[in-house]
């Protein structure tokens, strides 16, 4: 797998894996994305901003979609708990896949590719939220490397927070 900026003429297909996402959330029993959010305009706009981004096959062909945004996340300013430190860092948003790929590795690959195009970039802090019933993803995070810092209000409630730093 590999990780580029999404091209406009991905949009479709990059939202579908925010479908796949829900569809597999919704078979474990929660939801990690309200039916108003993210919305197909929502990856248009991060495409048309530079924060789309596809993971993509060995053909180049999309197998992922996430959000990556250099910079402050206003809802991160407010945390119920503790940053690992104040440096300056990088947000991951929705991140989902095709549901082909769906448990081989995929999300533990893409988190590898973020932390690489993070510190070619200089940024050696990463921060992500998720919801508390999404356990698969806490998971990954945690063997990735990242800490639970706290809680985050984002997108209508309470999200756990969590910070990779390269140090």
């Amino acid at each position: 797998m590999d990780i580029r900026k999404a091209r406009s003429s991905e949009a479709e297909i990059c939202y579908s894996f925010i479908n796949d996402a829900r569809a597999y959330h919704a078979k474990l029993g929660f939801v990690q994305w309200h039916e108003g959010y993210p919305v197909f305009q929502t990856i248009i706009d991060d495409i048309n901003a530079g924060t789309g981004y596809a993971l993509v096959n060995k053909s180049d062909e999309p197998v992922g979609y996430c959000c990556f945004i250099v910079g402050e996340e206003p809802a991160y300013k407010v945390i119920d708990g503790k940053w690992l430190n104040d440096a300056p860092y990088a947000v991951v948003h929705r991140m989902a896949f095709s549901k082909n790929i769906r448990g081989k590795g995929a999300c533990g690959e893409a988190m590898g590719l973020l932390k690489k195009l993070a510190l070619y970039l200089g940024i050696k802090t990463i921060r992500v939220d998720t919801q508390a019933e999404n356990k698969v993803m806490q998971h990954i995070l945690e063997r990735e490397g990242f800490v639970h810092c706290g809680y985050v209000q984002f997108d209508g409630g309470p999200k756990l927070a969590y910070q990779w730093d390269e140090e």
